[in-house]
């Protein structure tokens, strides 16, 4: 690492990076090296490597005293949420820089949708060069976050992607099925997909996979309903895996969470899987799917949910609340 007050031809200095590295994150494990020999041969920039979530809060105390021009965060996405919330919640930061991601982790949805994609070393190599060159400030773009209260009692929970029913029956198929057989993340998720969705349309011998068990929802003063879904999500994303656009953006209100449920079985799945394709999803209504956009979401229910891919259990009597009202500057490489 070089911390030098390096000119450039233009004597502009060179900005200061802050990266956060979780060094066991999936991807990471293999490829640390490489980020390593990056940071140390570049000028101006701090690199902190993470010795578990613990150390989370002391990483933004030390990067807010250093008033760095970019954070890179590279990990995956439980490491991505878990640093939103030290960032909403610790008090580190006056101000808060932009956010750029690295995709270090297993799935990495979060950098995928502000096109971070390849391996870590080359992304963050991008990244470098642009605050070299001062062209971080035509890259900034603005995304709501997700707060999750558990009714715990706890901190909320941080990130951008929130699933139930399905999403998390299809989480667990993914990791004890597809990732078992070692296949590569992109084939491996292509492969779920189309394993779950033909379960949800009734083929195959698992046809309840997707299937939860009742539960409510509610988007105050839009909807409220109830019964059994095979999936339900709220994001803050603009694309998920393989494309993916579960949610509306032309009618369904407003706010930071975009919110999608479908209702279980055959039919409805078959009505959603063609929506995404035509278009429909989100700009039609459509029999057994609810679409919505809104700042707040309550999900009332025993099975367990997920935030960015990481496993949480509801309080019994106690609903899930989301919250997409809280906004970060990121850096997007599309």
């Amino acid at each position: 690492m070089k911390l030098e007050k390096s000119k450039l031809d233009s004597s502009v200095e060179v900005p200061l990076v802050a990266i956060l590295s979780n060094p066991l994150s999936t991807t990471n494990a293999a490829g640390m090296n490489d980020i390593r020999e990056l940071v140390d041969h570049s000028a101006n920039v701090i690199h902190f490597e993470l010795n578990g979530m613990e150390t989370m809060d002391e990483a933004m105390a030390l990067f807010a005293r250093a008033n760095p021009a970019m954070l890179v965060i590279n990990g995956g996405d439980g490491t991505i949420g878990a640093a939103f919330a030290s960032i909403l919640y610790s008090g580190a930061f006056s101000s808060v820089p932009p956010i750029a991601i690295l995709p270090g982790g297993k799935t990495n949805m979060t950098a995928a949708d502000l096109g971070s994609k390849g391996k870590p070393v080359k992304v963050l190599r991008r990244l470098l060069k642009l605050a070299k060159n001062g062209e971080l400030a035509e890259r900034l773009t603005k995304r709501n976050v997700i707060e999750m209260d558990l009714g715990d009692g706890e901190m909320p929970k941080v990130g951008t992607f929130f699933g139930a029913a399905g999403i998390v029956k299809g989480i667990y198929w993914c990791r004890e099925n597809a990732y078992a057989m070692g296949l590569p993340n992109t084939v491996a998720h292509v492969y779920s997909v189309m394993k779950l969705v033909a379960s949800a349309m009734g083929v195959g011998k698992d046809k309840d996979i997707l299937v939860s068990d009742p539960m409510s929802i509610t988007v105050p003063g839009t909807c409220r309903i109830a019964g059994q879904y095979t999936s339900v999500v709220s994001t803050t994303l603009e694309t998920l895996l393989l494309g993916v656009k579960p949610y509306a953006f032309k009618n369904g209100g407003t706010g930071g969470l975009r919110f999608s449920a479908i209702e279980s079985g055959a039919g409805n799945t078959l009505r959603a899987a063609k929506g995404f394709f035509t278009g429909a999803f989100g700009d039609k209504s459509l029999d057994g799917i609810h679409v919505r956009r809104s700042d707040e979401v309550r999900v009332e229910g025993t099975d367990p949910v997920t935030l960015d891919g990481e496993i949480y259990q509801p309080v019994p009597g106690k609903p899930v609340t989301l919250r997409g009202d809280k906004e970060l500057t990121f850096v997007s490489l599309k």
